[in-house]
């Protein structure tokens, strides 16, 4: 009877254990979900500072169309090449 009462806690600790395990392999979307949310709310800053700035209509549209079509890519080129510098010498 006691063989009984061990196994049935043996598979109910190993069904916890692989319950845990799942709990754990879910963790890497949640955090990929949190990223992506945080690239799309810098787009949407970089998108709406586009097009406040001087711009011409045409570099607008180039910027924005290079920023959506490459989220991450387009937001350092952005963030690099395309923001006007104040430079004080």
């Amino acid at each position: 009877m006691a063989l009984i009462n061990h196994s049935s806690l043996l598979i109910l600790l190993l069904g916890f254990v692989q319950f845990v395990a799942a709990d754990v392999y879910y963790v890497g979307p949640t955090v990929g979900g949190i990223v992506g949310l945080i690239i799309l709310i810098l787009d949407i800053i970089a998108a709406v500072e586009i097009l406040r700035s001087g711009k011409s209509i045409v570099e607008k549209l180039l910027w924005i169309l290079f920023i959506v079509f490459c989220p991450i890519i387009g937001l350092i080129v952005y963030l690099l090449c395309g923001r006007a510098r104040a430079v004080d010498l």
